[in-house]
């Protein structure tokens, strides 16, 4: 698979060039997906869509500052129902929903066993959402679970989407439910991913995603999922909110959402059209039935005996000549229509079918509704439950501290009596009354996991007596750290520590926090390992990257308690030798320079040290040319748009640039701005701006002086043609150093049954308290150092200037 990348310069382009909410599908863009079904279909989307640039994770708030965002310039998050600002807080910590924004892998990474590569920032699958939200659904799978617990309201903002036990046919594991609207959002997502990364999804079974994985390139999901799916695509059709994201995403990523532009290629490779070819001029030229679609069950909800039950539904078709007949059908005679017949020009703009049920008893009305047009003939099945008394919905909205009562107003009275229970006891405040037009109320304030039970009721019906358990507590575990956690070492020496608090909510159980070799965790700094426990009162981890080799090392920082797993947090690392300057650019082995890269081109090419892209710029073949060390010299501009930017980045970290650069002769000076960028080409940052004034070959250096993997960009500010060869950098100095966090002038751990202070500057006050209030040390300066107190086993609070820490002293 091929990905491109690109710098942020994308970013106002896009955000100047998309404005229209139409999708114009590009010309010609799946004529060589036609004629194919089933997996070779699926294989010739790939081929289409694989393509495409890899905006960077980074890049990704870009993206949604276009492709996510409401006309009211809010940003859209399918979590909550929060419309956040333009300026939104990013994850970070929380505590509650609508506290900040993260990136949320659709698709979860475990799945592919985490890693950076294109499918880790693919803009189609990563949607902006709430924080919260995000760390309850972890890595679980996408499913239906009718008493999933939902996160308890902030304010105004209210939780989308559950997590529970799976009531979806086929599997009974942990799902996430979004919610209704986006759901075929999310699957159109996952149907993307299948194609666009056919030739890996194959292998990617891991975690608990895994349980919704085929294990294969075609259907690539399991059956359960795949028919979990096609339901939610069926039902929840393309909106104009995904049209205008699938847009969006194109102009940053140059590949779209087949799926979107054609919704019907699901069937075609997953659905009720496989074996038949699919042609895009054919789907938009045929007659059929758009609405309701096929496969889909029309829930009418629940109606009290005796009393008629309406429901709307829109029948609409595409090309219908004729009149369009309906009926509907069940063997207690309790449904009918508003009519039975519509003409074409209703059915072609959309009409709006009323069913009606009226049941003489209690129970479920099953029923057909039959739509026939033209030659064409649907089928939907429809249900109704009938109660008697007062209808009232099972308990909705379950969390740990409230619940929504639904009913149906009868219209028999304004008003409407909740009674709630706990045991035989109402509960404070209850029976009270609840306005009968609103038909919700929700109950808030109470305990987790405790049994409730409820009635509505008038002068003169009630309902049933329903009950409900409220959900646990929900855990989370949060790693909490500022910044990009990078360490830069030597080869054979251990990197510096990085101290991670973890940010811990109802959590019982111990904690095993997990990380790839060569990268090591320890509580006391003395003893390292890929793994270590914690007990649920300690609140932070020590990390490092072991003695190894040269090389880029990454892993996720995996925390399990119980069945709860966060592995969001992830650590990179780079280790060279610091005494090597690895990066040396003389074009000496580019081969045929004049003819691959010929004088003013816009391209990219692969030079002696690594990938570069050229604007305006190439080898020529005049004597100047080659007036440098050796027989290529790279020549630059004639006008002021000229760069020269490395494609790839540089492990070893960024120390100083030192190049040979000229004047064409008898041009005038150029002024070259060296710069630098640390998030793969999306950022760029100056570093110095050069005046070239001579045509005679001239030595600079500009230091940069930055830790991680990056890579340089000269670009021209002005002044005509210029030549530039012998590019060399050497590596960032201070390779030991891992990204300073504010709180680390002073630690407190436990080691070998003591409690240790460490001071690194003597400038910290500290104070240590038990838990049970007594005051170990009182407001003590330490030396620089390492100091250890002889204090008995237990809990102790840390305390230094405005910063706490929790050491248990074992």
């Amino acid at each position: 698979m091929k990905i491109f990348t690109k710098s942020s310069l994308w970013v106002s382009m896009a955000i100047a060039a998309f404005g229209s909410a139409s999708a114009e599908i590009p010309s010609g863009y799946y004529d060589s997906c036609e004629g194919k079904t089933g997996q070779a279909l699926l294989t010739a989307l790939y081929q289409k869509i694989t393509n495409h640039t890899n905006v960077g994770y980074d890049g990704l708030w870009d993206v949604y500052k276009v492709s996510d965002v409401r006309a009211d310039g809010t940003l859209w998050d399918i979590y909550t129902t929060k419309a956040w600002s333009t300026n939104f807080t990013k994850c970070g910590n929380y505590k509650v929903i609508g506290d900040c924004v993260n990136r949320e892998h659709s698709m979860p990474k475990s799945v592919w066993g985490g890693g950076k590569s294109a499918q880790y920032s693919d803009a189609f699958h990563l949607y902006p959402t709430d924080g919260k939200v995000n760390g309850q659904r972890s890595n679980y799978p996408y499913g239906e679970c009718a008493n999933g617990t939902r996160l308890a309201n902030n304010g105004s903002v209210q939780a989308l989407g559950r997590l529970g036990s799976c009531t979806f046919s086929g599997y009974s594991g942990t799902v996430f439910e979004p919610d209704d609207q986006y759901k075929g959002d999310l699957a159109r997502s996952y149907f993307y991913m299948a194609a666009c990364y056919n030739n890996l999804i194959g292998s990617w079974t891991q975690g608990e995603m895994g349980n919704m994985m085929g294990g294969n390139n075609y259907p690539v999901f399991k059956t359960w999922a795949v028919n979990l799916l096609l339901k939610w695509a069926r039902q929840d059709q393309v909106s104009q909110k995904e049209i205008d994201r699938n847009e969006a995403v194109y102009s940053f990523q140059k590949n779209r959402n087949p799926f979107i532009d054609h919704p019907e290629l699901v069937e075609y490779i997953w659905g009720d059209k496989v074996g038949q070819a699919w042609y895009a001029g054919a789907s938009a030229e045929q007659s059929d039935i758009l609405q309701p679609v096929q496969n889909v069950t029309l829930d009418m909800g629940i109606a009290a005996v005796n009393l008629e039950k309406t429901y709307q539904l829109t029948v609409k078709t595409k090309g219908v000549e004729g009149n369009v007949y309906l009926s509907v059908y069940d063997s207690d005679r309790a449904l009918s229509l508003n009519t039975t017949s519509i003409s074409a020009a209703q059915a072609n703009a959309g009409y709006s079918l009323t069913i009606k049920c009226k049941a003489s008893k209690a129970g479920t009305v099953m029923g057909t509704l039959s739509i026939s047009a033209d030659d064409m003939e649907r089928e939907v099945d429809v249900t109704c439950t009938v109660v008697d008394g007062l209808p009232v919905y099972d308990a909705q909205n379950v969390s740990s501290d409230e619940f929504t009562v639904r009913w149906v107003n009868l219209g028999d009275a304004a008003n409407y009596t909740l009674n709630v229970c706990q045991g035989s006891q109402s509960l404070a405040g209850y029976p009270k009354s609840v306005k009968a037009a609103d038909e919700s109320y929700t109950v808030t304030g109470l305990e987790p996991l405790t049994a409730y039970t409820f009635q509505l009721s008038s002068t003169t019906i009630s309902s049933e007596v329903k009950s409900v358990t409220t959900a646990d507590l929900v855990p989370s575990i949060d790693v909490l750290f500022d910044g990009n956690l990078h360490f830069d070492a030597a080869p054979g020496v251990n990197s510096d520590v990085a101290e991670l608090l973890l940010d811990i909510e109802n959590v019982s159980e111990d904690i095993t926090v997990t990380v790839k070799a060569p990268f090591q965790v320890s509580t006391d700094k003395s003893s390292w390992s890929t793994s270590v426990v914690l007990s649920p009162d300690e609140d932070r981890v020590y990390l490092r990257l072991g003695a190894t080799s040269e090389g880029e090392y990454e892993t996720s920082i995996i925390l399990t308690a119980g069945n709860y797993t966060a592995d969001d947090a992830e650590a990179t690392a780079s280790v060279v030798d610091p005494n090597s300057t690895f990066f040396f650019e003389d074009w000496e082995e580019v081969n045929a320079p004049t003819t691959t890269v010929n004088c003013y081109s816009n391209t990219t090419f692969r030079g002696t040290a690594c990938e570069w892209a050229v604007n305006n710029g190439g080898f020529g073949t005049a004597s100047q040319d080659k007036s440098f060390n050796g027989s290529v010299t790279m020549r630059m501009g004639k006008d002021t748009n000229s760069s020269l930017s490395m494609n790839e980045d540089k492990a070893g970290g960024l120390g100083t640039v030192a190049f040979q650069a000229a004047l064409w002769p008898n041009d005038g000076s150029a002024v070259i701005a060296v710069e630098y960028s640390m998030d793969g080409g999306q950022t760029w940052e100056t570093a110095e701006n050069v005046t070239l004034s001579t045509s005679t070959a001239t030595g600079y250096s500009v230091s940069i002086d930055r830790a991680g993997s990056g890579r340089v960009r000269f670009r021209q500010l002005s002044g005509s043609r210029w030549l530039i060869d012998d590019i060399s950098i050497t590596n960032y100095t201070e390779l030991s150093a891992v990204n300073e966090l504010d709180y680390h002038s002073w630690d407190a751990y436990s080691c070998e049954g003591q409690l240790v202070i460490e001071s690194r500057d003597g400038a910290s006050t500290v104070s240590v308290y038990g838990v049970d209030g007594i005051t170990w040390v009182n407001a003590r300066q330490f030396a620089a150092g390492r100091h250890q107190l002889d204090l008995p086993a237990g809990l102790y609070i840390v305390v230094a200037d405005d910063f706490s820490r929790r050491v248990l002293v074992k």
